[in-house]
C-alpha cells in the first residue's frame, strides 16, 4: 500500500481546495490518500485521513516547521504539493529525505509574485513529476527541459446529467473570487450595453472578495446598474448550481486563466459561456458552437441579443456546452491515475 499526502496551505473555498476535497481520503486499491493543510484557516473539523495543521497564520514560520517535521517523521511514498507555500515544504523535505517522491501541482498559468515563481521553479527542478490543471499552465510555467516530467490532471469534478432544455432569458451569472484577474469590471461594461436593449436583464455575481468588491460595487452605481446586478457573497457549490440553472449565460472576461473551473461547471449546467478565450478556455470553448467569445464589445452585444431572440440557436449552443463534458475523465480518477503512473515509473526505474 503506497501512501500519498496531498499538501495544501489551508482548507478554503477556492478551486484547488474544492478539487482536492472531491477525492475521498483513505484507501483506493493499492493507494492510501491523506490530505494535509498547513493551517486550519476555516476551523473545519477533522475528517478521516486529513490533518488540518495549526490554527494560526501562514506567515508564522512555525507552521512550516511543523509540516516539515511531520512529513520527515512519517514520510509518504509520494508528496503532492499545491501552491507555493506547500512547495516550500516540498523543497525542505526533498533535501532531508531525497528518496521521497515529490510532485509539484500547478493550478494557474502565471506566478503570483517572485517568491511564488522561485519556490515553484526550485520545487519543479527537485520533483519527480509536475502536474497541472491544464496544458496552458504547463506551457506557461514549466521550462522546456522539464517537460518530460509534466502531466495534465483533469479538473472536471462531477459528472452531471444533461440539463433540461430551456429558452434563453437575459439572466447572467458569474462565480469565483472577485479579483482583478477575473476582469469583472469589463464584464459589467458589457452587461451595461445589454441592459440598454434589455431592461429586464439581471447579473448575479457570486464569490468572496478578492480585493475588487468595493470597486465593483462603485462601478455598478456609476453605470446605473443597481437594479440589475446582485452581489451574493460566497455560496456553497450546490447553491451555486441552483442559481446557475435559473440563468442562461455565464459571463466571465478573465485576463488570464488556467483551467477556469467555474466555466466548466457553467457549461455542465447548460449555460452558454460568454468568455475571453484565455488559458485553457480556448481549448474547450468554441465560438459560435458552445460559447461566445468576448473580443469586440459591440459585436458581443449583438451576438447575445440575437441569441436571446433565437431560442433554437441558443438551445443548440446550450446543449453543445453541456454535452462536451459528458465523457471527460473526473479529477478524482485522474489524480489517482497520475499517482499510480508515477509509482509504476519509479518501480521500472528501480
Amino acid at each position: 500500500m503506497k501512501r500519498i499526502v496531498h499538501l495544501i496551505p489551508y482548507d478554503g473555498i477556492g478551486g484547488v481546495e474544492i478539487a482536492a476535497r472531491s477525492v475521498p481520503t483513505g484507501r483506493h486499491e493499492n493507494l492510501h490518500l491523506e490530505r494535509q493543510y498547513l493551517i486550519n484557516a476555516l476551523g473545519a473539523p477533522l475528517e478521516r485521513g486529513e490533518y488540518h495543521g495549526l490554527s494560526t497564520s501562514l506567515s508564522n514560520p512555525i507552521v512550516y516547521w511543523h509540516a516539515i517535521r511531520r512529513l520527515y517523521c512519517n514520510p509518504p511514498d509520494i508528496l503532492v504539493a499545491s501552491l507555493w507555500r506547500s512547495a516550500l515544504v516540498l523543497i525542505f523535505l526533498k533535501f532531508l529525505r531525497p528518496r521521497t517522491r515529490v510532485v509539484v501541482f500547478l493550478h494557474s498559468v502565471h506566478d503570483v509574485h517572485l517568491i511564488d515563481k522561485l519556490a515553484n521553479r526550485v520545487a519543479m527542478y527537485l520533483s519527480d513529476a509536475i502536474w497541472a490543471d491544464s496544458s496552458a499552465t504547463l506551457q506557461r510555467r514549466v521550462p522546456p527541459y522539464m517537460h518530460r516530467k509534466d502531466r495534465v490532471v483533469s479538473f472536471l469534478l462531477n459528472r452531471r446529467p444533461l440539463p433540461a432544455q430551456r429558452d434563453p432569458m437575459p439572466e447572467f451569472i458569474f462565480w469565483g473570487r472577485l479579483n482583478a484577474q477575473k476582469g469583472i469590471d469589463r464584464a459589467l461594461i458589457l452587461f451595461a450595453a445589454i441592459v440598454q436593449h434589455r431592461t429586464d436583464a439581471k447579473f448575479t455575481i457570486i464569490g468572496p472578495d478578492g480585493g475588487m468588491e468595493g470597486r465593483l460595487r462603485a462601478q455598478v452605481a456609476e453605470l446605473g446598474l443597481r437594479d440589475h446586478v446582485v452581489f451574493t457573497g460566497p455560496m456553497q457549490q450546490e447553491q451555486i448550481i441552483v442559481k446557475a440553472l435559473r440563468a442562461s449565460f455565464y459571463l466571465q472576461t478573465s485576463l488570464e486563466e488556467g483551467m477556469a473551473l467555474s466555466v466548466v461547471e457553467a457549461m455542465q449546467a447548460g449555460l452558454v459561456p460568454v468568455v475571453t478565450p484565455v488559458g485553457e478556455i480556448a481549448s474547450y470553448c468554441h465560438d459560435g458552437e458552445n460559447a461566445v467569445f468576448v473580443q469586440d464589445n459591440i459585436a458581443l452585444t449583438d451576438t447575445v441579443l440575437s441569441l436571446l431572440s433565437e431560442p433554437c440557436r441558443y438551445r443548440r449552443m446550450s446543449r453543445a456546452a453541456a454535452a462536451y463534458w459528458q465523457e471527460k475523465p473526473l479529477y478524482r480518477d485522474d489524480f489517482l491515475e497520475a499517482a499510480r503512473e508515477l509509482i509504476e515509473g519509479c518501480a521500472h526505474e528501480g
